[in-house]
């Protein structure tokens, strides 16, 4: 499901910036400012239907949500001007958005807690697997060059979702596909829990913070390399390249040993130190006159972006597990997921006019934002594991919760192994 998934993304990813602009005839104007409403509209669609999953199961909301997608792409093919556009990439987000939690509580799920970071892993992989492949078709198309290849894009990203439904109502979800619910005696009227349970938000938005490197791969990089350093422009795709296959070879690897929230602290401490050295490597590149030396830091500084990415991916699944509650599973997973919609609607604004227009200093302001995230995961995790909310979760996750306090060395030994 995840691979088919994945090979639809790549498709659109590659293929639909140009068939806005070359099919439908869109300015890049107006792309962007569609795919910022989608973006905006992301952020608020996820709790929402995050709460129906709660009630009655993550499973038919994602089919729902599913299909929705499947609509919006194939519809499309139909849109002729700026207004349907804004339409449907407004739908989209909602739908797109609020998909990603549900996909992670089905997880849970089907594999159970103690497995849930390593198969998370495994998927994170097969999706960048899946989204080469479907790139690669998209060139195809791109190279033909006509508006049926063009459409044919949209509409194999369309079908993608029609058929990861298909697998999605075939999936076995053991031991009952059916929510969990709150336990007796607490109060299921109070509006957004997750919302007003600070500690757990204080944690989503830490996790916000380290994910600006999304936003640092595909934008802030690439115009770094161009507008302000002596490295070829062919470089961003060698280095992009280099990203893919590290994230591919070492996920797994990476996200051994830290489903209980203790490690994913800890590992969201060590990505907040390894991409606030990769800051300071891409600003020391315009200082270098050879062009091996500049190779050779950026070099450096995509291997410390992406070790950064993938301990940060691992703290990620670890904590917005650990320290949500299981009466409501989804609604806590898509309120840790807002940081990832927020970081999608205002991260492209931030990297560039704060950190690339400023220079140095711009680069020295998100090293010292990561690093400020590292250090605060820790005391955070700390402190949200000690919430009386967590009194229903999983016996793994409440043994956790009542060591979370220890972060000592016996600890930091434990997540090397």
């Amino acid at each position: 499901m995840g691979f088919v998934d994945a090979v639809g993304s790549g498709l659109y990813l590659a293929g639909g910036a140009l068939f806005f602009t070359m099919v439908v005839g869109l300015s890049t104007a107006q792309v962007g400012i569609g795919l910022s409403v989608a973006g905006v509209l992301g952020v608020v669609g996820p709790i929402p239907f995050a709460k129906l999953a709660d009630r009655w199961s993550p499973r038919p909301v994602l089919v729902f949500l599913h299909l929705c997608c499947a609509a919006g792409f194939a519809a499309y093919v139909l849109v002729d001007d700026f207004v349907s556009f804004l339409v449907v990439a407004g739908i989209l987000g909602l739908a797109e958005q609020a998909a990603r939690p549900m996909t992670q509580a089905i997880l849970e799920q089907v594999v159970g807690a103690e497995h849930r970071n390593r198969m998370a892993a495994r998927l994170r992989v097969i999706h960048n697997v899946g989204y080469t492949i479907g790139a690669l078709l998209a060139a195809l198309a791109l190279h033909v060059g006509t508006r049926q290849s063009f459409l044919t894009v949209m509409v194999g990203n369309a079908v993608s979702f029609v058929l990861a439904t298909a697998l999605l109502l075939l999936l076995r979800i053991q031991p009952e596909d059916r929510p969990i619910r709150p336990p007796s005696g607490k109060s299921t009227r109070r509006r957004l829990p997750a919302l007003r349970d600070r500690w757990y938000v204080a944690a989503a938005g830490i996790n916000a913070l380290l994910l600006l490197h999304m936003t640092l791969l595909s934008v802030g990089v690439p115009l770094w390399i161009a507008t302000s350093t002596r490295a070829p422009d062919s470089l961003v795709a060698a280095l992009l390249v280099v990203n893919t296959v590290l994230a591919v070879l070492f996920q797994l690897r990476v996200a051994r040993g830290t489903e209980k929230v203790t490690a994913g602290a800890a590992v969201m401490r060590k990505a907040g130190f390894a991409l606030a050295f990769c800051c300071l490597c891409f600003a020391s590149a315009t200082y270098l006159d050879s062009t091996l030396s500049v190779v050779s830091v950026l070099l450096v500084g995509m291997v410390l972006l992406t070790w950064g990415e993938l301990l940060q991916s691992a703290g990620q699944w670890s904590l917005s597990f650990g320290l949500a509650p299981l009466h409501s599973r989804v609604e806590y997973l898509a309120t840790f997921h807002l940081g990832s919609s927020a970081q999608m609607a205002v991260g492209p604004a931030l990297v560039t006019v704060g950190v690339i227009a400023n220079g140095s200093a711009g680069w020295a302001a998100l090293a010292a934002v990561f690093l400020l995230g590292g250090l605060l995961a820790q005391p955070v995790v700390s402190r949200a594991a000690r919430r009386p909310q967590l009194t229903d979760t999983a016996p793994e996750d409440l043994a956790d919760a009542a060591d979370s306090s220890r972060f000592g060395t016996q600890q930091q030994v434990s997540t090397h192994r």
